[in-house]
């Protein structure tokens, strides 16, 4: 056997080795990533049996700390997830201000039972947790308390002096039986952007 023969034969089972060695550690990662996704995802949490309400109008009220100045937020949606898309209202908030953050949500589908849900996760806070995103180096911190864990009804509300727009995200979670005062486990019971400002 000449010498570049048996290089390409070592080169060729180097690079065999190596494909199998980067394969099995690829899976390795993959499989570490799901059981991490998994761990904090409970399939086995469900909406309760039944119909479900439809939120027909998220509002956010965003109330200054310092002047009591509100400003307020909104995803009206009157046929939930139908043909028709949502009207969405932004807010402009101060740079380096603190507000306190309350929501009203309600079912309107039916005029004649108009159904609050915010009064429905307050009473069934065990069950609920409302979940916000922090763009523009905003800070949210919950105030309510099912007990054990914040539900989420009623935030602090910190703005940096970053400036600039961007979306805030909105997630109700139903997290019964699991609820550990993070937002997974659970399943999604309404999510929403709402654009927001810092100036």
């Amino acid at each position: 056997m000449l010498f570049d023969d048996f290089c390409t034969i070592t080169y060729t089972n180097m690079q065999k080795s190596n494909l199998l060695f980067a394969l099995i550690l690829g899976l390795s990662i993959a499989f570490i990533a799901c059981s991490k996704e998994d761990n904090n995802t409970n399939t086995n949490v469900t909406l309760p049996a039944g119909a479900q309400d439809t939120v027909t109008s998220f509002m956010v009220f965003f109330t200054n700390t310092i002047d009591s100045s509100a400003e307020v937020a909104s995803y009206d949606d009157p046929d939930g997830p139908g043909p028709k898309s949502p009207n969405i209202g932004g807010v402009t908030l101060n740079k380096n201000a603190s507000y306190k953050i309350t929501f009203f949500i309600e079912d309107a589908t039916n005029a004649s039972q108009i159904a609050y849900l915010h009064t429905k996760i307050k009473n069934n806070g065990k069950d609920y947790k409302i979940c916000t995103s922090n763009p523009l180096g905003i800070n949210v911190t919950a105030k309510d308390s099912d007990g054990t864990f914040p539900i989420g009804l009623v935030n602090d509300l910190l703005t940096s002096s970053t400036l600039g727009s961007d979306n805030m995200n909105f997630t109700v979670k139903y997290q019964k039986s699991v609820k550990n005062g993070q937002c997974s486990p659970g399943v999604v019971y309404f999510s929403c952007n709402i654009p927001i400002s810092v100036q």
